[in-house]
């Protein structure tokens, strides 16, 4: 794994917990963590070259878009190009969980073709992403120190495969948005509304609805 990832060490990132394992590090008073997941864990990366790699100790930065992983007590960056990963965690329910990302879409807003988008759903026409950042908000407290914690910001995109291009929908899904996005499959949306009870402000209602256009449109 090491010599396949090639990874650099992250220097002065060197915390460890009572049982010696390594604590991934945020900035320093920040409530919450940088990272995909709260822990390291499973995960697999392949590469642009096509080779694999499986490991036990990966998480990603959602502040500086980069993978890490851990070992021997060191934090190290992956930096061979990537051109996907899967990460395995769990919810804040506890329940397991697995997040695929992928890059080499096409350039939109300020995102590059070496941009990650978490995969949400799959369609032989379109496909919906999203793109997670994380950035460190500070909160005024009555007679206390300012509170400063990690928190997301969301952004939606759907994946044109046939007009290879990427569809903006903002920071929330809704209805408007991917009429706007989609203006030729208004009417189509409209029908499927009406015979299928979806709430497009959910994520998986969404996939749903784009699945169904893609055979729709066939």
């Amino acid at each position: 794994m090491f010599a396949q990832i090639s990874g650099n060490a992250v220097p002065t990132v060197q915390f460890t917990d009572a049982n010696g394992r390594i604590v991934p590090a945020g900035a320093a008073g920040v409530q919450g963590t940088p990272y995909l997941f709260e822990k390291f864990g499973q995960g697999k990366i392949v590469f642009v070259n096509g080779m694999e790699s499986v490991d036990s100790n990966l998480n990603y930065s959602l502040v500086d878009h980069k993978l890490f992983y851990t070992q021997k007590n060191g934090l190290y960056v992956v930096n061979q190009q990537a051109k996907e990963f899967t990460l395995y965690g769990v919810d804040k329910e506890k329940n397991k969980i697995s997040k695929q990302f992928m890059c080499l879409f096409p350039s939109v807003d300020d995102n590059t073709p070496a941009t990650f988008y978490e995969v949400l759903g799959r369609g032989d026409n379109f496909q919906l992403l999203k793109y997670t950042s994380k950035r460190i908000k500070e909160s005024a407290v009555y007679g206390g120190a300012p509170l400063k914690e990690y928190v997301v910001d969301d952004l939606f995109y759907i994946y044109d495969k046939a007009a290879k291009k990427m569809v903006a929908l903002g920071s929330a899904l809704s209805l408007k948005a991917i009429k706007k996005g989609l203006p030729e499959f208004t009417a189509q949306i409209d029908a499927l509304l009406n015979t299928n009870k979806l709430n497009l402000k959910k994520e998986e209602d969404m996939i749903q609805l784009l699945q169904q256009l893609k055979a729709s449109s066939n």
